[in-house]
């Protein structure tokens, strides 16, 4: 005769355990994925500028524009400046010691990242034309004389595309005779 008894744990001896819980290392593995993930994306990849802008550091020196001696001892001034710069002086040491800009004259004449207009007409032109790295002439504004130096300076990928499409068009004007500063005029 056979008979189905059943048996509970504590009868034979065995300890029924409860099946373990994984949920809560499967939601840490998720996360650190997470994480991984968008560091690997955020220092991954190089940002692309968003705006076109300049990083310049400049020393001023100003003077009084109603005195022609001040103006020429400013004038002086700012050349020795830059004479000494090229002959291999910090351009940051000299611009925290002789700069009559006190904001910037503290951060070693860094004037931060500006978007185009920001500057005097005579300084932005230096900040777009100029190369990265160099050290502009003696360049004279209403504020004084500055010695530029510009430190960097990011593209906009539209303003890139508008500068291609200028430069083609005026390639292909000046294939056709017609571009600006030619003589010829267009027959009707």
């Amino acid at each position: 005769m056979n008979v189905n008894v059943e048996r509970s744990p504590e009868s034979t001896g065995e300890v029924e355990t409860e099946p373990r819980d994984w949920t809560r290392y499967i939601w840490l593995g998720i996360l650190i994925l997470i994480i991984l993930m968008s560091l690997y994306f955020y220092t991954g990849r190089s940002p692309r500028p968003v705006l076109t802008m300049v990083r310049v550091s400049h020393i001023l020196v100003s003077y009084d524009t109603s005195d022609a001696v001040d103006r020429g001892r400013a004038y002086e001034r700012v050349t020795e400046l830059r004479e000494r710069i090229l002959a291999g002086e910090s351009f940051e040491k000299l611009a925290r010691e002789n700069s009559d800009d006190s904001v910037t004259a503290r951060r070693g004449g860094d004037l931060g990242w500006a978007p185009p207009g920001t500057y005097a007409a005579a300084f932005e032109e230096y900040c777009w034309k100029g190369k990265i790295g160099e050290l502009s002439d003696v360049i004279q504004t209403q504020f004084g004389f500055h010695i530029i130096r510009i430190d960097d300076r990011h593209y906009a990928e539209a303003d890139l595309y508008e500068k291609e499409v200028q430069r083609k068009a005026m390639e292909s004007l000046k294939e056709e005779g017609n571009a600006p500063g030619t003589d010829e005029t267009p027959e009707p």
